[in-house]
């Protein structure tokens, strides 16, 4: 019994500190998969010059609570080339 009355806490500790972890990674994630997404619409969506970057930098945080004394974050950065290919076809006529 008093083994368990020691050990048994720790575990549970362990256990819950391991699921928010498993979440917060999720969450982060999510947002890679949000971010990737709308910089595919706005590859969808472009018209301007005929290549530009798409540059956006989101920051995800984990909950402060419980035992936990410092701040958890990630730094996403999400880069892309927004390519205009209708210009870029016309460019190439040009050369040939």
């Amino acid at each position: 019994m008093t083994e368990a009355a020691i050990s048994l806490p720790l575990i549970i500790l362990a256990a819950m500190l391991m699921i928010r972890l498993f979440v917060f990674y999720l969450e982060i994630l999510t947002t890679g998969i949000e971010e990737h997404r709308k910089a595919l619409e706005a590859q969808d969506a472009y018209r301007g010059a005929m290549i530009r970057t798409y540059e956006e930098e989101i920051e995800v945080d984990m909950l402060r609570g419980g035992v936990l004394k410092r701040d958890v974050s990630k730094r996403l950065k999400v880069k892309a080339y927004l390519i205009n290919e209708d210009l870029l076809v016309r460019s190439g006529e040009i050369l040939d």
